[in-house]
């Protein structure tokens, strides 16, 4: 993963209160809300949206750039590749 201050965030979805699944099925809906190759601002506190977000990414080819936590909230960076 890249230094997150390298890259232009193009929308930003905050779902820090929501838990399992919903962080995921919502960046899931978002990601197409900014072009290819432009990068969707994600921030959650569930604890397990670390995993599930990598595990996403992965999984639909979509590039995790960072991923860092702040007092609890983690603050995810993804790039749109398709």
């Amino acid at each position: 993963m890249a230094d997150e201050t390298e890259h232009t965030v193009a929308a930003s979805l905050d779902m820090t209160g929501y838990f399992c699944p919903e962080p995921v099925t919502r960046v899931s809906q978002e990601i197409t809300s900014v072009a290819i190759g432009e990068v969707l601002e994600l921030l959650a506190d569930d604890p397990s949206s670390k995993s599930d977000i990598a595990s996403w990414a992965k999984r639909t080819c979509h590039e995790l750039l960072s991923m860092k936590e702040d007092d609890g909230v983690f603050r995810f960076l993804i790039r749109r590749t398709k």
